[in-house]
C-alpha cells in the first residue's frame, strides 16, 4: 500500500511517499480501506514530534479517516466488511490502509459521503467535549471560541448557538470572520481586539491557542465561569516549533494558583480525547447524536479544501499555514 511517512520529525517536506506492507487486523482491530483523510493541526503536532505519544521517525501520521471496512480482527462482528465508516487511529491514516480499534470506529449514515465523514469525527467530539462535558455551557451564557473559523472552531460555533448560548468568535482574517458569523456567531473580533471581545465578561472560553490569549480571558471569566483549554497552537509557526515564541507565550500565561480558584469560584480545565481511550464508548454515543444533526441539516461539518492523496504535504503546510478555513479533507483513490 502507498502511505505518506514521516521520515523525521519536521515540516510538511519531511513526509515521503512510501511502499508499505498491507497491515492486518490484530485482535480487537478493524482494517479501514481509507477513501478520505481528514487533517487535524494535531497532525502537524505529531509530525513536528510535539505531539502525546508521537512513535519515533519514521511512523505513519493521520488521526482521522473515512472509507470502508476492509476486514476485521478476532473478536469483531461489527461493522461489517463493506460498511462506510468513520475512524480514528490517532496515528497511521495517512495511508491506504490503516488498522484501527474497533471501539474508534462508527458506519456512516447512507447520506454522508466519505469527504464530510473524514470531517466530522475528531472536531465534532472535540467541540462536544469542550462545550458540554467540559464548559458545561448553559442558555444564555457568553461563550468565547477562539480560531472560531478552523475545524474544531466552526462546529463550536454551531453547537454552542445551538446550546443557546451568546457565541463571541474570535479569527484571524475577515473572511474566516464572516465564516463564524455566517454559522451563527453573535459577535466577531480579530485578535488584535481580543481584550474588547472579552471586556464585558464571559461565562465559558474555549481556546485552542494558548498563549497571550489566556491571561485577559480568565480575567474576565465571570462567577462560575470555565476556562477551557483544548490546544497551543500559539507554539507552531508556519513550518516549525517556534521554541523561543512558544517560550515566551508560556511565560506570558502566568501561573493560577489553587487558592485563585476559589473565590472567584472560576474552573481551569483542559484535554485531550486521544488520552482518554476509556471514553471510547460514551463518544461512540456523542458520534451517533452528532451523525442525526448533520442528518437533519442543523449541523454541517465546514470542508474548507480537498485535495488529492498526492499532495498530502501540500495539505498540511496549507493547514499549519493557517491559509484555510473549516477542515482540510485529502481524498484517497477514487474519491
Amino acid at each position: 500500500m502507498k502511505a505518506w511517512v514521516a521520515a523525521r520529525y519536521g515540516p510538511p517536506e519531511a513526509l515521503r511517499l512510501r511502499d508499505l506492507p498491507p497491515p492486518s487486523p490484530a485482535a480487537g482491530e478493524v482494517l479501514v480501506a481509507v477513501r478520505a483523510v481528514g487533517l487535524n493541526f494535531a497532525d502537524c503536532a505529531a509530525r513536528l514530534g510535539v505531539y502525546p505519544n508521537v512513535p519515533r521517525p519514521p511512523f505513519v501520521p493521520g488521526m482521522e479517516v473515512s472509507g470502508v471496512v476492509a476486514a476485521l480482527g478476532e473478536g469483531v462482528t461489527a461493522p461489517a466488511v463493506g460498511t462506510p465508516v468513520a475512524a480514528v487511529p490517532i496515528f497511521g491514516g495517512h495511508a491506504e490502509l490503516v488498522r484501527v480499534p474497533a471501539t474508534h470506529v462508527r458506519p456512516l449514515p447512507p447520506a454522508v459521503g466519505f469527504v464530510e465523514g473524514a470531517a466530522l469525527a475528531v472536531t465534532g467530539l472535540t467541540a462536544d467535549h469542550a462545550l458540554h462535558t467540559v464548559g458545561r455551557v448553559r442558555r444564555g451564557e457568553r461563550v468565547v471560541i477562539t480560531a472560531a473559523a478552523g475545524g474544531v472552531g466552526s462546529m463550536a460555533v454551531q453547537l454552542a448557538r445551538r446550546a443557546g448560548a451568546q457565541v463571541v468568535a474570535v479569527a484571524s482574517t475577515e473572511a474566516k470572520r464572516r465564516l463564524a458569523a455566517d454559522l451563527g456567531a453573535h459577535e466577531v473580533f480579530g485578535y488584535e481586539r481580543y481584550r474588547q471581545a472579552v471586556a464585558a465578561g464571559v461565562d465559558v472560553v474555549l481556546d485552542s491557542v494558548g498563549g497571550a490569549l489566556f491571561r485577559p480571558g480568565w480575567r474576565a471569566l465571570r462567577p462560575d465561569g470555565r476556562y477551557v483549554l483544548f490546544g497551543f497552537a500559539a507554539a507552531l509557526g508556519e513550518r516549525r516549533v517556534r521554541w523561543l515564541r512558544a517560550a515566551g507565550e508560556l511565560l506570558r500565561m502566568g501561573v493560577v494558583l489553587p487558592q485563585a480558584l476559589v473565590a472567584p469560584c472560576r474552573t481551569l480545565a483542559g484535554f485531550n480525547l486521544s488520552l482518554v481511550p476509556h471514553l471510547a464508548g460514551e463518544l461512540q454515543e456523542r458520534f451517533g447524536r452528532l451523525e442525526s444533526l448533520l442528518a437533519a441539516g442543523e449541523l454541517r461539518p465546514v470542508v474548507g479544501e480537498v485535495l488529492p492523496f498526492a499532495q498530502l504535504p501540500r495539505a498540511h503546510a496549507r493547514l499549519q499555514g493557517r491559509h484555510t478555513v473549516g477542515k482540510v479533507v485529502v481524498t484517497v483513490g477514487s474519491h
